[in-house]
């Protein structure tokens, strides 16, 4: 699969750049508590999510370059409601999902597919909390089976946009 290489690629490359930073004796690794095994986890979940899915990623420095830039896209947060009026990226819609496809509500599925709008062609970007959040994922998937096919996935989620310091929506 083109897209899976492409995917497996980045992440190697940026695995065995973040390993060889954290080789040197200055360097604490990535986990910001010293658990990088937790670290590594999310990020095997996240592989083989996006791989079973297939959807692609977006950083969360250039969802901020695509929002700067006035992009037609669609931005889904799939917190809860109360999480989304605390803190959520400008121009983002709210539709709730759960972390596992089986527990979808029928309402859950009926409002996030109208949140994902008619135009399938159109860029669609699904965040959750973390990485370790799987919300993002069913949104992602349900998008997909729906027909969409510019289907993206915020891996990060609204800690990595509070952690890169951008303004709240």
């Amino acid at each position: 699969m083109k897209f899976s290489k492409k995917i497996l690629t980045t992440i190697i490359t940026g695995a065995v750049a973040i390993s060889l930073s954290a080789c040197s004796s200055k360097s604490p690794g990535t986990a910001k508590d010293g658990n990088e095994q937790k670290i590594e986890m999310a990020a095997l979940k996240l592989v083989t999510a996006v791989e079973k899915g297939n959807y692609k990623l977006v950083s969360t420095e250039e969802l901020k370059k695509w929002i700067d830039e006035k992009q037609d896209i669609i931005i889904i947060d799939t917190m809860p409601a109360d999480s989304y009026a605390k803190q959520k990226i400008p121009g983002a819609v709210n539709a709730e999902l759960p972390v596992k496809m089986e527990d979808v509500k029928p309402e859950q599925r009926e409002a996030f597919i109208k949140a994902l709008g008619t135009d399938k062609n159109k860029k669609v970007v699904i965040y959750c909390g973390f990485v370790g959040c799987a919300r993002s994922d069913v949104g992602a998937l349900i998008a997909k089976e729906e027909g969409f096919k510019e289907v993206y996935r915020q891996p990060g989620g609204i800690i990595a946009w509070i952690d890169a310091g951008y303004k709240l929506g």
